[in-house]
């Protein structure tokens, strides 16, 4: 054990270990400080959106809650509450309104806060308490449309309650497809008295859950298999389409950020590897002449390796909490939340990807280094070649047991390997040519730049490995930048500051220029207005449903409820044209729901609207974004088949919080007019928006600080040669210029070439990623091929010179000893 330190220590203090030790703590700290950070993020994410679900998990059923359900969450000390709403009339004196009602029992929102005022259309002030026994919070819209006043009586059913808060805002309430009517709340006690629910009622039962994660996991395990038909299990991801797919995109981005820094640090680590290996190599010769044995030489190395793991983990873990802790505090006066406490759990990936990363790179080049011959003695370069492809798979395959590791699937892994092997295949086809060629372009070279290139055949394996390694880290870095500048441009594109937070239902065709006259006056944007006729499609293609789908087992959503349709003379916002011809006497069906049913153009589809039975063409296919918030439809038919039947029209609206009361005081001369408003969503969206854009550019601020750091080491791994050559021109009577000059011209075609590359297959891996992983549309990166090869030049070409300042300034007689 002496040995082993003594050496360790003489190693230490040459730099051999201390490189490989850095490597390592670049590894563990990167991986862990990413890590860390994603995991408080993902926890930000799922409260933000749990404030809207008013728990971190819900159960919604059709039927009453069972009161094993309730059980089972006092049995896992969890904390619940119980939610039932539906629509029913409430009086006061000559005046009546249908509205949604709330009963909440003690303890909700276990998540989250009611916003209430006592100012009519007040912006509202946060109450973590439901009302009282014999209370009531009614909206101001429904307050207007009563014309009450606070102390005011309203009556629902058989019972009377007192009017003490206008209610602004229910966390959770703001998507329920009962929000459309004005909205009102009161006590779960009071709600027997009512006897407004009869059978036969439509009422949605509510179950909500807080507490601990694994409490949470255990109760969705015990409780999913019992779900019926009428009952589902909802988390904060899945409160809405919008929120579920921002989040899912950004974790994605996420943990490809993080799959990144896996890789990076696989990198490091086969440098770092190599390095060690190469100036160990007289040293284990020497000892093997002076009678060390194999199993010694095992004995020793391993045990040098386990201390180094321990420290560099140690340290590593140690500095890579510090980091996320600095990224989570510069974000923390930019965000509107604070970031959860990190899981000491999630350490565990760091300490990992160390491991894995010297059992595979480390191990089996200390392996080959300790069956190097003695006789490398006299000819130290003679077997290091030897198996270089089997060590290096070797350690690939460790790096995409990583990846899988991370990223808990195959999909991220296989599509970054595929990239990696196409990038290498291209890397050894575009670089043995290109330096081929300079090399013949360069015979007798006596000027710099000939020198520098001609420098790029000489050492042909070791610079193709280079190149390698400088296109990896290039591409990985473009790869972060343009799904950041897409994920963040496509979000705002969806979401503009002016998207529409209001919709207009029930509006009858003779409200609609009154309507406008108001919104008009208001100066409030307004989209179209949109008829609305109910439909359900009976059958396909002469089959009925039942027949396609007799147990109703993976029924398409085109068949599984009414529709609501519309009839339009030209295609609307929002809505693409793929295929077919919208004008035609047909229908235009959305591609998504098309492609669900196995429909396509010419298929006919049987609709029963209002008891009369039609069978239409598809005409037309179209994608819509449903993320416009506009109105927008699956079926849109001829304004022949639907204008007959009673239509009602819809329209979105944007209105502005200045406006807000002006425009609800105004709406309230149309009682029958219902109003839906997804303000509270779209701020949701839009913070968790502005927290993933600031999150992201820390986030990839960190890959690229630990990519400089592999370039840097990738340029050190062959630092010596160039020192010799540098020297030995230096001897023969070449300039510090001429010496500058080759290493520029050099670096500067590694640069070159590695950042050509490297747009080429960041182009690549960015289509399978925006198809395949944050399920999007491809798009064209035209600044990646600008700015790879300029990153290339500019990056290599300084960090290259920068390393190799040494030859340039020390005299050439003290280099070559050295060497």
């Amino acid at each position: 054990m002496s040995f082993t330190f003594r050496l360790m220590l003489r190693d230490l203090r040459g730099g051999d270990l201390l490189t490989l030790l850095l490597a390592l703590i670049i590894s563990v700290s990167t991986v862990t400080s990413i890590g860390l950070f994603i995991d408080r993020l993902q926890l930000s994410f799922e409260q933000e959106s749990a404030n809207l679900l008013a728990a971190d998990r819900l159960v919604r059923s059709d039927d009453t809650i069972p009161a094993e359900w309730t059980l089972r969450a006092d049995e896992l000390a969890l904390q619940y509450a119980q939610r039932t709403s539906f629509t029913t009339m409430m009086f006061a004196g000559d005046s009546l309104q249908l509205s949604q009602l709330s009963a909440v029992s003690k303890g909700y929102p276990l998540k989250g806060a009611y916003l209430v005022d006592d100012t009519l259309f007040g912006t509202g002030q946060r109450s973590t308490e439901a009302p009282q026994q014999g209370e009531i919070w009614a909206s101001s819209r429904l307050a207007s449309l009563l014309d009450i006043e606070l102390g005011d009586q309203v009556e629902v059913g058989d019972a009377t309650f007192t009017l003490t808060k206008y209610l602004v805002r229910d966390p959770g309430s703001s998507t329920s497809a009962f929000a459309i009517s004005p909205r009102a709340v009161i006590s779960m006690a009071d709600l027997a008295a009512t006897n407004v629910i009869i059978p036969g009622s439509r009422v949605r039962y509510s179950l909500l859950l807080a507490g601990n994660r694994d409490a949470l996991g255990q109760y969705e395990t015990w409780i999913t298999p019992q779900l019926n038909e009428g009952q589902r299990w909802q988390t904060p991801t899945q409160r809405g389409e919008r929120i579920g797919d921002t989040i899912g995109r950004a974790e994605s981005f996420l943990l490809l950020a993080g799959t990144l820094a896996v890789v990076m640090s696989g990198v490091a680590m086969a440098l770092a590897s190599a390095r060690f290996v190469k100036r160990h190599l007289m040293q284990v010769a020497i000892l093997k002449t002076l009678g060390a044995t194999p199993k010694l030489l095992g004995k020793v190395f391993f045990q040098q390796l386990f201390t180094l793991f321990l420290v560099g983990a140690l340290i590593g873990l140690a500095i890579g909490w510090g980091i996320q802790e600095i990224i989570a505090s510069l974000l923390s006066g930019l965000m509107s939340t604070t970031l959860p406490e990190p899981s000491i759990s999630r350490l565990w990936l760091g300490a990992t990807t160390g491991l894995i990363s010297m059992l595979a790179f480390c191990l089996p080049l200390m392996s080959h280094l300790i069956k190097i011959s003695p006789l490398s003695v006299l000819q130290p370069n003679a077997k290091i070649e030897l198996n270089t492809f089997v060590i290096y798979l070797i350690g690939f395959l460790g790096m995409y047991g990583l990846m899988c590791i991370y990223t808990k699937g195959f999909l991220l892994p296989s599509i970054m390997t595929a990239a990696i092997f196409g990038i290498a295949l291209l890397v050894a086809g575009i670089g043995w040519i290109v330096f081929k060629l300079g090399r013949s372009l360069t015979s007798g070279a006596t000027s710099g730049w000939q020198i520098g290139l001609a420098s790029l055949y000489r050492r042909l394996v070791p610079n193709l490995f280079q190149l390698l390694v400088f296109t990896l880290i290039i591409m990985l870095t473009l790869i972060l930048i343009g799904v950041k500048s897409s994920l963040i441009a496509d979000w705002q594109q969806q979401l503009p500051e002016d998207a529409p937070n209001h919709y207009l239902f029930n509006v009858q065709a003779n409200q609609i220029d009154k309507i406008n006259d108001e919104t008009s006056k208001l100066n409030v944007q307004k989209s179209d207005w949109y008829p609305m006729v109910r439909g359900r499609v009976t059958a396909a293609n002469g089959k009925t449903v039942q027949a396609l789908y007799p147990n109703e087992k993976g029924e398409p959503e085109l068949y599984e409820r009414e529709l609501n349709l519309t009839w339009a003379e030209s295609i609307g916002k929002g809505n693409e044209l793929v295929s077919g011809d919208f004008t035609a006497e047909g229908l235009s069906i959305e591609q998504r729901v098309a492609k669900e049913a196995n429909l396509t153009l010419g298929d006919k589809l049987t609709i029963n609207i209002g008891g009369n039975i039609v069978t239409l063409p598809i005409t037309s296919v179209r994608t819509v974004d449903w993320g416009s918030m506009q109105p927008n439809f699956y079926l849109i038919l001829p304004k022949s088949i639907l204008e007959d039947y009673p239509a009602n029209f819809v329209s979105s609206l944007f209105i502005e919080e200045s406006k807000a009361q002006s425009f609800y005081k105004a709406m309230s001369a149309f009682p029958t007019v219902s109003i839906l408003n997804v303000g509270d969503i779209l701020k949701q969206i839009q913070t968790i928006i502005g927290q993933l854009s600031q999150a992201i550019q820390l986030v990839l601020l960190c890959i690229l600080s630990a990519g400089a750091l592999v370039l840097l080491a990738s340029v050190r791994s062959t630092l010596e040669e160039r020192l010799e050559e540098g020297a030995l021109l230096r001897v023969l009577g070449a300039k510090s210029a001429l010496v500058r000059q080759a290493l520029f011209v050099e670096f500067g075609a590694l640069g070159f070439f590695s950042g050509l590359i490297a747009a080429i297959g960041a182009e690549t891996c960015l289509y399978g990623l925006q198809v395949f992983v944050f399920n999007a549309d491809a798009s064209f990166h035209p600044l990646l091929w600008l700015f790879g090869p300029l990153i290339g030049v500019c990056v290599i070409s300084s960090i290259g010179v920068f390393a190799s300042r040494t030859v340039l300034k020390v005299p050439p007689m003290l280099l070559l000893r050295g060497l």
